[in-house]
């Protein structure tokens, strides 16, 4: 088995080749994964090695292709993974963060007596009772969900569309919290090309802690993210086949992603835009087509939810 140009200078983004069996068909894998869109940008400014032996050194996707279909070139959209979001963006987070709810609770404990153990119950104590200790004992859990985000689209989609994605996540994290639900976030690119496969994971929220919206609005907003960035990790991909050139791969659907990112079942599938109701048109009425999409009405006000969002949403068309 043939390690990665690049694995050796990048052990901890880079993964070594591994074979997947996947709908009864084995697989090889080529593997990257970025705690963030700064390490990304790390990774990318050291130059790492591109893969020349499948790849035409004149003829590179993520450098040739054109503005409409790609944006800004490909040394811009490096740099654009660490300069500032949309100021439109910007507020709207901010409001988000103003929004009033209750908290759901993530725990709930019971005091119960003990005989050993515990904290020592004064009470207990001066009466002479066996039972000096005082156990809080859970009884209700923290409910963890993780959200796994595709960052890739159809060519034909729009960037209301993809933008509208990222704002409705946003809230979706937002609402899920809200809701006792403890969050963590994954945005990925699965492509596959004949019995080869290249993954990208970057991390955008870990359990318990607060979210990168830089990593997530970078990611799922930017069109150069995917159509540049995301090409370029093909390019550095020590894949054999002499087809990835001709169209980078097929974007991966839901059960083969599933299955080869070991996805739990309760895990939501974020799917791009097009495959998740997403017209691009009004933000309302894409936000209830994904909360449909995901069969989260039982968990969701989502009559209160669209009118929060499509109150909040004004200040990105300023």
């Amino acid at each position: 088995m043939k390690l990665p140009n690049n694995h050796l200078r990048f052990p901890d983004n880079v993964e070594e080749p591994m074979e997947a069996k996947i709908n009864d068909h084995y697989y090889m894998v080529y593997g990257f994964k970025f705690h963030g869109v700064q390490e990304l940008y790390e990774f990318l400014k050291q130059n790492p090695q591109i893969n020349f032996e499948v790849w035409d050194r004149i003829n590179l996707s993520s450098i040739t292709s054109g503005f409409r279909f790609a944006g800004e070139p490909y040394k811009k959209a490096v740099e654009k993974l660490i300069s500032e979001m949309d100021p439109g963006y910007q507020e709207f987070l901010t409001i988000q963060k103003r929004i009033k709810a209750k908290n759901g609770l993530t725990h709930s404990y019971k005091p119960i007596k003990s005989v050993a153990g515990g904290t020592v119950d004064p009470v207990a104590y001066t009466t002479g009772s066996p039972e000096i200790y005082r156990i809080n004992r859970i009884q209700k859990k923290p409910k963890y969900i993780t959200i796994d985000t595709q960052v890739a689209y159809r060519w034909d989609t729009n960037k209301a569309q993809v933008f509208n994605r990222a704002v409705i996540l946003t809230n979706l994290i937002r609402v899920l919290e809200k809701n006792g639900y403890i969050v963590s976030v994954n945005a990925f690119m699965v492509v596959c090309e004949y019995d080869e496969v290249v993954k990208a994971i970057f991390e955008i929220k870990q359990q318990g802690k607060s979210v990168n919206y830089q990593s997530l609005y970078k990611s799922l907003v930017d069109v150069e993210f995917f159509r540049r960035i995301c090409f370029r990790l093909i390019e550095l991909s020590n894949v054999e086949s002499k087809y990835w050139p001709d169209g980078y791969g097929v974007t991966s659907g839901e059960n083969f992603v599933r299955s080869l990112l070991r996805l739990k079942k309760e895990d939501i599938y974020f799917d791009q835009p097009s495959e998740m109701g997403i017209q691009g048109y009004d933000i309302g009425s894409d936000f209830e087509a994904v909360v449909s999409r995901l069969n989260l009405r039982d968990a969701i006000d989502v009559e209160r939810e669209r009118r929060i969002l499509t109150d909040s949403v004004r200040v990105l068309k300023k």
